[in-house]
Order: structure tokens, then sequence, then C-alpha cells
């Protein structure tokens, strides 16, 4: 009977495509255990860009911009060679914004929401159930309050903006992507990943993300064994890196 039923659902996974899928997803989420990770990826964005993409999505969005013009933490994720994930390793790790208030206002500058209007704690929330709770295996962030820390620790000492400016690369210029990479590998000695948007309307391309990555004992590390790397910008268009959030109509002028 038991034999029966397997046979049975299989087939019905395997006559519709879209549950095929979702069945493969299913199964990868499975096996991947709180310790199937290799490194660890540090990922900043670029606050005005961020509030570009969120206003993009709809058309009065709102953003929450930091008082200075820095760039602002991502996320610590935890990550397999050329793969993504895991994520959400530990359901019964919830979020508790509670155990966040010693550090609560540094992380409303530095590891801000700058999608105005969605729910108090939401990308906080999300950040640690989904890579927050693989990445607790390690000692250094092996709870909430831990995590969290260390992503200051980290914005602290790898602030990108001056990562950036060492290699002469400025806010309200642009640049070929190529320029980036070699300008952050002369600064920290190792390799990142760059990630850009586009514009819809102008196809102007926007720095988004700079992704640096850690050995489990967090040391510096290439990114060249992560998925996408070493970007997903052209390499044949120069890029901009943002002075204020782009405009939805038109291109920035230099």
């Amino acid at each position: 009977m038991k034999i029966t039923l397997v046979i049975f659902f299989t087939i019905i996974l395997l006559a519709d495509g879209r549950m095929k899928r979702k069945f493969k997803k299913l199964k990868f989420q499975k096996l991947s255990g709180p310790k199937d990770f290799d490194l660890l990826i540090f990922t900043q964005h670029w606050p005005e860009t961020v509030c570009f993409t969120w206003q993009e999505t709809v058309s009065n969005h709102t953003c929450n911009l930091p008082r200075d013009e820095e760039w602002t933490i991502h996320g610590i994720w935890p990550t397999q060679y050329h793969k993504e994930g895991p994520s959400y390793c530990n359901k019964s790790m919830q979020f508790d914004s509670a155990k966040l208030a010693p550090i609560e206002d540094e992380l409303e500058v530095k590891w801000i929401d700058v999608e105005n209007g969605t729910k108090p704690f939401s990308f906080w929330k999300h950040e640690w159930e989904k890579h927050g709770t693989c990445a607790m295996i390690l000692p250094e962030v092996s709870d909430e309050y831990k995590y969290f820390k260390k992503g200051l620790e980290l914005l602290d000492q790898y602030d990108m903006k001056g990562v950036l400016a060492k290699a002469n690369i400025f806010p309200g210029k642009q640049y070929m992507v190529q320029e980036i990479l070699d300008g952050v590998y002369n600064v920290l000695g190792k390799h990142c990943q760059v990630e850009c948007v586009i514009n819809p309307k102008t196809k102007e391309r926007y720095l988004f993300e700079i992704r640096i990555c850690f050995d489990k004992s967090f040391n510096l590390t290439d990114c060249d064994n992560i998925a996408s790397y070493p970007t997903n910008c052209s390499k044949k268009k120069k890029i901009t890196y943002p002075g204020t959030v782009p405009s939805r109509i038109s291109v920035i002028q230099f």
C-alpha cells in the first residue's frame, strides 16, 4: 500500500512542470542541512540604488535613506560553492526584536531597511531567519544578537564607501565594472562580486551591491567560488555609481 501511494503521488508531481520544479526545490532543501556551506558572503548595498529599485516596483513607494551617504548592510549569507544557500536552517529560532535592543539604534543607521512602509523589523527578521539560522553553527554568530553585531563589526572594518574611495571611485560618476572589481581587489587583496540593476526605461546601469567573502573563521577570502562571480553587470558598458536616487524617467547627466 505504501509503495502504491508513493508511485501515485510521484506521477502527479511529474505530470505538472511547475509541481516538478517545486518538488525538486523541496528535495534540495531537505538535503541541505545547517552545516552545508563553504563560506560566508558579506553583502553591502548602496541605498540610493536600493531606493530606486523599491520605487520602480510601485510609483508611490518612499524610502528610508541614511543620514549620511554611506553603504549599508544587506546581510551575512552562508553559501555553498557555486550555489545559493543553504537557507532557513532552523525554523525554531524565530526572530525576536527584543534581543537587538542594545544595538538597535546602530542597526537603524547601518543595517537600515530602505524600503519604507514595510512591517517593522521585517528586513532584519528575513535576514536572521533565512541566513542567520544557518550561520549560527559558527561561534561568532551563534545567536541572533551575535549575528547582527558581527554585521556591524564587518561594516566598520570593510566599509565599502571607504574601500572604493581608496580606489578613487566615488558617487556621482560612471565606471567600467572592471575598474570597481580591480579597485576593491587592490585595497582588500581579495576578489569581490559586484551586482548591478538596470533602469528599464533608460537602460542605464547602476551599482547596487558589493559582496566580499569570508571563510568560517571570518578570514577574508576570494569570492571566486560563489554563484554569479564576478558580476552580473555588463563588462562593455559603464555603470553609474549614483550620487542621488536615480530618476525613474531620465538618465543622470554628468
